[in-house]
């Protein structure tokens, strides 16, 4: 499904390696260049956790999305409960935009669905500073 995205410009796929083993990836679930906006995501193995791995990964898509290909917004949609992934956007200096409420069904329990952003003209702010 990745393979036909990327084909047509619409998402992406990304490993994470550690000493040469797949542990998790990265990935743009949709990417809209008309429009400028795309969602990024991320998941990880328990074991590769806490050493930043989607923290450098998920900075290194998004510096290419919006200094190589021009988005100008960038979301992260997260669980409430995911408190490491809400914590890599914290990290990424995104904003909480908002949560709907009670939205996603899943493993039989609603659970509620935080949007995080960053526009491109903080991004690149950002990167300038670092």
């Amino acid at each position: 499904m990745y393979a036909d995205r990327t084909a047509a410009d619409t998402g992406r796929l990304y490993g994470i390696r550690l000493d040469g083993l797949l542990v998790g990836g990265v990935l743009f679930r949709v990417f809209d260049a008309d429009t400028g906006n795309c969602e990024a995501g991320c998941w990880l193995e328990p074991a590769a956790a806490g050493r930043g791995l989607v923290t450098r990964a998920v900075r290194v898509i998004i510096d290419w999305a919006v200094l190589e290909r021009g988005m100008r917004r960038v979301e992260w949609l997260v669980s409430s409960e995911n408190t490491a992934s809400i914590n890599v956007v914290k990290r990424l200096g995104m904003s909480l935009d908002g949560v709907q409420r009670r939205n996603d069904p899943y493993r039989g329990v609603r659970q509620d669905t935080e949007i995080w952003s960053v526009l491109a003209p903080e991004w690149r702010a950002a990167h300038r500073t670092r």
